[in-house]
């Protein structure tokens, strides 16, 4: 039994982080939008490669939170294949 509840421990810390991660994607897209319409709005007084710089770090961002998403899913999935058919 004290096994059971240690691994449904650890599938509700997966869930908790897996909510974490979507929340940062969901703030790096907010930050992508605000940057774009900012330069649609004043484009002219931007430096267009420093802009450029901080969109490709905003995505590189992205990218990493993706990654860790992906792997956090894949272990969630295993840990609930094993709960179920224990």
């Amino acid at each position: 039994m004290g096994q059971m509840n240690e691994v449904t421990n650890t599938y509700n810390r997966y869930v908790e982080q897996e909510d974490t991660f979507y929340k940062q994607l969901e703030t790096l897209e907010q930050c992508q939008c605000a940057m774009f319409d900012h330069i649609f709005r004043y484009g002219d007084q931007f430096h267009k490669p420093m802009v450029e710089e901080v969109l490709l770090n905003v995505y590189q961002l992205e990218v990493n939170v993706r990654l860790e998403l992906l792997h956090l899913r894949l272990e969630k999935a295993f840990l609930a294949y094993d709960m179920e058919h224990q």
